[in-house]
């Protein structure tokens, strides 16, 4: 009986110590959570600070220092993007304007930043369609017609000229 009560006695203390490890392990967790959202607010209020800045807004010398670095980085990347952009010419032509990487044909987005890939308009060629005509009669022709649909006459032919006799 003494034994069974002692293995009892451990397997309660055995199951606290295991509700206590889980309680733990739940804290932590609900702990790190809570330290992700906060990681995301302060990113979100830095976003907002930027987008206000960009805006025109000035704050403290400290932010406007930093915010000075920010515009210092954005020309370093536009003028990277830039040199990539004319150094490195795609195969079929087609590169990503906001990082220059190559565009597959049917690309609608980057595949290195994502950017959506604006397609340029296409060129209008306008062309002037001139009717063509009957060389025999001066009938409008079908486009592609062989024989004028007024006459029957052959449309590769040349127009018959009146061939002015010699006077006597």
């Amino acid at each position: 009986m003494a034994l069974l009560d002692k293995l009892n006695d451990l397997a309660a203390v055995a199951t606290t110590k295991a509700n206590s490890a889980i309680e733990t392990g739940k804290l932590n967790l609900k702990i790190a959570a809570e330290e992700k959202k906060i990681s995301e607010f302060t990113l979100n209020i830095g976003d907002l600070m930027v987008d206000k800045l960009d805006a025109g807004e000035t704050f403290d010398d400290e932010i406007m220092a930093l915010y000075a670095s920010i515009q210092a980085c954005r020309e370093v990347m536009a003028a990277a993007r830039e040199e990539l952009n004319s150094n490195r010419p795609a195969a079929n032509g087609r590169t990503c304007a906001n990082c220059g990487a190559e565009l597959a044909e049917s690309a609608k987005f980057c595949p290195t930043c994502g950017t959506k890939v604006e397609e340029p308009a296409p060129e209008v060629i306008e062309v002037e369609v001139v009717p063509s005509v009957c060389p025999q009669c001066g009938a409008e022709l079908e486009p592609d017609a062989k024989f004028c649909t007024q006459c029957g006459g052959k449309t590769d032919v040349p127009p018959e000229v009146p061939v002015e006799e010699p006077a006597e």
